[in-house]
């Protein structure tokens, strides 16, 4: 080999080799590689050829000197097809002088290019094949083992810019991935460097401290801090959330703080490091969990306790109190007032059986194991016996039922629909304590049977409207905080209803009243018997 031909041959390499150092664009370093390759072989095609890792076929990606037709036919190989797919099984370097007479014929449409010596080198890394580079001549060429070490040395060239490429484009989906969890996750996400600045935040810590992703990174935790201060409910007493979080160093508590806007809510904030692979620390997390539900149940449930505790002793003083005056020795009590200290402890005792009855329904409702026993019933007689009862009860309020002659029947238990009409009525003689008409109605809409109990009574305000179905909420107010009650009545009637796939809600205005609605679904049975 001349000393001008060595020295191409070297020039080639250096310059194959500078391209795959400097730049990331593999069709860029391909289409230098096959050009730089052709001039220093000095043949007039070639191709380079990569290997998709679902199908195993050889996909074209850089050529030279070929013509439309040839690259419209070979731009896909499938596996073990030609002199190529040789190539790539036996991973070693096929060379046919003639073409049409090697004995694995290549594909028609090398010979209908002219082609009449090739060389098929495969490109490997790491041991695996991951392409072909091709190179071929339409006049008879015998290439030699200096051509082939030559193609070798530049194939190992193009091998490292594939294994390159790949770790990169390994490297972008794992990126993807993980930004795509970090974007998705439910919880708010900070990151922060060591110098203490933000270098990422996801959708969802923008959403709860109401300030865009672009105004978060690239500044310190103490800058994001100033910028929610003003944002901060008036009951805070932490001025500095984020900074207060960052310097939690276990996060085994977090740090609690109140937002006033952009919407109310409590935000619970935990640290947690970020290590390298060595275990050198290379920031810090801080993981943002809304937790404004769970306050709120917690409040719920210990109102409800407070409540329960207070509606539980109630009765059992009265009982207790009574029973002890009747078994006092000293005193000769007549029988107008044994019977009278008798029905209180009667009426205590039912009123402490209901309780209980209550928590017990609410414990099933929240296990999901509420029990009904539907069967055909006309719901009159039901109405009409509850409203009864309840008159008798009261003296300041006047019930008034309202029962078109007939309806058809529905298909519920008539034990938990006489519950639901008894809670309705007690709830409105309970909120209407200056007494006034309280008229239960029912009529026909459409394919449901539909009941309602209104009052005259102090109303809901429109904040509470929504809730008052809620399981553990009373409306607390200056002029609900004295009526009593456990709050269970109206979750449970809403249970109730929905398990027979019916319907309840409620119309009120503060000052006026308030109506309560439900829609049970009719059966296909006919109506009932005259009222």
């Amino acid at each position: 080999m001349s000393e001008r031909s060595h020295r191409a041959e070297l020039e080639a390499l250096t310059s194959i080799a500078a391209q795959v150092n400097c730049t990331q664009d593999l069709d860029e370093i391909l289409a230098s590689a096959l050009r730089t390759t052709l001039e220093v072989v000095g043949v007039d095609a070639g191709e380079v050829y990569l290997i998709d890792e679902q199908t195993r076929e050889l996909r074209l990606h850089a050529r030279q000197g070929l013509s439309a037709a040839f690259l419209a036919d070979e731009a896909v190989l499938g596996p073990g097809e030609c002199l190529c797919g040789l190539a790539v099984d036996s991973q070693q370097v096929v060379v046919a002088t003639d073409i049409e007479s090697h004995p694995f014929r290549s594909r028609a449409a090398c010979i209908r290019e002219g082609f009449h010596s090739l060389m098929c080198l495969p490109l490997r890394a790491r041991g695996e094949v991951l392409g072909l580079l091709n190179v071929q001549s339409r006049a008879p060429r015998a290439f030699s083992a200096a051509d082939e070490e030559l193609m070798t040395a530049i194939g190992n060239q193009i091998g490292i810019a594939l294994a390159n490429a790949r770790l990169i484009d390994d490297a972008e989906q794992r990126r993807a991935t993980l930004d795509g969890v970090m974007n998705s996750l439910v919880d708010g996400l900070i990151l922060v460097d060591r110098r203490g600045r933000i270098e990422f935040a996801n959708p969802r810590a923008e959403q709860m401290l109401g300030l865009p992703t672009l105004t978060m990174v690239g500044q310190t935790v103490e800058a994001v801090d100033g910028r929610i201060a003003g944002r901060l409910a008036a009951t805070q007493s932490l001025p500095f959330p984020l900074q207060s979080a960052a310097a939690d160093s276990d996060g085994s508590t977090g740090v609690e703080f109140a937002l006033a806007a952009p919407a109310r809510r409590t935000v619970q904030v935990r640290p947690f490091p970020i290590q390298g692979a060595r275990g050198d620390r290379l920031g810090l997390g801080l993981l943002l969990r809304d937790i404004t539900h769970e306050k709120e149940l917690d409040e719920m449930k210990s109102q409800l306790l407070s409540t329960v505790s207070h509606e539980l002793r109630t009765p059992l003083a009265s009982i207790k109190g009574f029973a002890t005056t009747l078994l006092r020795d000293d005193v000769d009590w007549d029988e107008a007032s044994r019977h009278e200290f008798l029905a209180i402890i009667d009426q205590e005792s039912d009123r402490l059986a209901e309780l209980i009855s209550n928590l017990l329904d609410m414990s099933r409702i929240e296990a999901g194991t509420l029990r009904l026993d539907p069967e055909l019933i006309d719901v009159r007689p039901i109405v009409k016996e509850t409203a009864a009862g309840f008159q008798a009860l009261t003296h300041v309020h006047r019930l008034r039922v309202r029962l078109p002659a007939s309806l058809p029947l529905a298909w519920a238990d008539p034990r938990r629909i006489r519950q639901v009409v008894g809670n309705l009525l007690e709830n409105a003689i309970k909120y209407s304590p200056e007494g006034g008409d309280i008229t239960i109605a029912v009529e026909v809409l459409a394919d449901s049977l539909h009941l309602s109990v209104a009052d005259e009574g102090l109303g809901i305000p429109p904040e509470h409207v929504e809730r008052v179905f809620d399981r553990f909420f009373q409306v607390d107010s200056a002029s609900t905080r004295d009526v009593g009650g456990s709050g269970l009545g109206l979750s449970i009637c809403k249970a109730i209803i929905e398990a027979h796939r019916g319907q309840i809600w409620v119309e009120s205005q503060v000052g006026i009243g308030s109506t309560f609605h439900f829609a049970l679904p009719l059966s296909s049975g006919k109506g009932g018997g005259e009222a």
